[in-house]
């Protein structure tokens, strides 16, 4: 009957529910997206990861220096940064135009100096070195890069060296690398490094005071990092970072032409802040649905976190939810998750926040078991009982019957002890029997 009960409740919870969608995020804003001159482009929310606007973002390009980012925050990852490193062999950069603080094999660095100098002023030798150092060789420390970016999801990357100069096959695409940042710029590490504006290098043969690539800091305040990239085949590459209001904003433009892709990376964050607004949708600890159990027990749900959803300023997107309990199992304790609201803009799913149950319920009480299993103790006992009883009642019975088979033998003995003493006097009788009819016979003949 409980059970009956509890499923009646749940079904008609479930009845709100449908089966969701896979969560996908869309473009915040689709018509009057800024133009700019480059191969592909991509805006996203630093928090999220939500894709604002963009154009071409998953076609591959050559990434140029962008790509020290990964070697970055594997070196930072790493946990070897305050250690020293020893420069081994280092590949002949030639006359690519490569930059470089012309290091030398036996010098020695700490590796957190060689990641600064790398992320400030695009160092090709600095990377190679913190490749080799992290992994052994740069051959190793590639293949992590590869892996590390299969574990981000960045479905259309393919890294074939630490540094970034150009090589066949060396790609990635707009919406990978904005995935790569915003992974990065959640390291405190990483954040701090990318701020810097200029190093003061002193190297065995090389001392120079070395300003950062990133002109974007000059041009726009807001700006906050990230990596600046360019190479013959990449051309011009860019990975930004902007705060304002409180929001946090990641672009990256591949395949520009020139040095305008600093006041075009201008123009698009600012794009975002301007055509995009943040709609609180759900408050933490706001009641979401209540689980009944029978009559007069229920627990209460509620969300577990605040959320809130990027909107155009111009054409405000649709949003709405639903719910998807996944453990509705008793007993139930407070504070865990019992299920997800998802929340979806224009239909499709963007996020999930858990669903928490906010009171212990456990399972009731089952009477007629417990009754059941004592009577069955009981019954069980009493059939031991007897059969204890019985036993030990048949080996008092054998044990009479030992003793009443050993009696007879006890009194033949005795007699068989009177019968030996008792003897020569039975002779005697016999023999005086005889004197007397002997001495008759003497008479008679007499």
């Amino acid at each position: 009957m409980r059970r009956k009960k509890i499923t009646a409740s749940l079904l008609i919870i479930m009845m709100l529910f449908t089966i969701a969608p896979h969560m996908a995020f869309a473009d915040v804003i689709t018509t009057s997206v800024p133009e700019i001159n480059a191969v592909s482009y991509i805006v996203v929310d630093s928090s999220t990861g939500e894709v604002l606007f963009g154009k071409n973002y998953q076609q591959q390009c050559a990434p140029a220096s962008i790509t020290k980012i990964m070697t970055a925050i594997l070196a930072i990852e790493s946990g070897k940064l305050d250690s020293n490193v020893t420069v081994s062999d280092l590949p002949d950069f030639g006359d690519s135009g490569a930059v470089t603080i012309h290091l030398a094999k036996g010098e020695s660095y700490s590796l957190k100096s060689l990641v600064e100098v790398m992320l400030v002023a695009s160092a090709n030798d600095a990377a190679y070195v913190i490749a080799d150092a992290v992994s052994g060789s740069a051959e190793k420390f590639v293949t992590k890069m590869n892996e590390k970016a299969n574990e981000l999801g960045m479905s259309g990357t393919v890294f074939k060296n630490p540094h970034g100069l150009d090589e066949d096959g060396h790609l990635v695409t707009a919406e990978d690398m904005a995935k790569l940042a915003r992974y990065a710029m959640q390291n405190e590490t990483f954040r701090e490094m990318v701020k810097v504006q200029q190093v003061n290098w002193q190297g065995g043969s090389y001392e120079k005071p070395l300003p950062t690539t990133n002109k974007l800091f000059s041009i726009m305040p807001e700006a906050i990092g990230v990596k600046t990239g360019h190479t013959n085949n990449a051309q011009y590459t860019l990975v930004g970072a902007a705060q304002k209001d409180g929001r946090e904003l990641i672009g990256v433009i591949l395949g520009a032409p020139d040095e305008n892709i600093f006041q075009n990376m201008k123009k698009i964050l600012t794009y975002g802040f301007e055509h995009t607004k943040v709609v609180p949708v759900i408050q933490k600890d706001a009641l979401e649905t209540t689980l009944q159990f029978g009559e007069n027990k229920q627990v209460r749900v509620v969300a577990g976190e605040d959320y809130s959803v990027l909107q155009s300023t111009d054409n405000a997107s649709i949003v709405s939810y639903q719910r998807k309990l996944t453990d509705i199992e008793l007993p139930i304790k407070k504070n865990t998750q019992v299920g997800v609201l998802e929340v979806l803009v224009d239909g499709n799913v963007i996020h999930e926040v858990p669903l928490m149950a906010q009171d212990d319920m456990r399972k009731p009480i089952n009477w007629l078991f417990i009754i059941t299993i004592f009577l069955s103790v009981v019954y069980i006992a009493s059939i031991c009982s007897r059969i204890v009883n019985n036993v030990r009642r048949a080996q008092r019975k054998k044990a009479a019957n030992r003793t009443v088979a050993s009696a007879p033998v006890k009194r033949n003995q005795y007699e068989n002890l009177v019968s030996s003493v008792e003897h020569p006097k039975q002779q005697t009788r016999t023999s005086g029997k005889r004197t007397l009819s002997s001495s008759r016979d003497r008479d008679t003949r007499r």
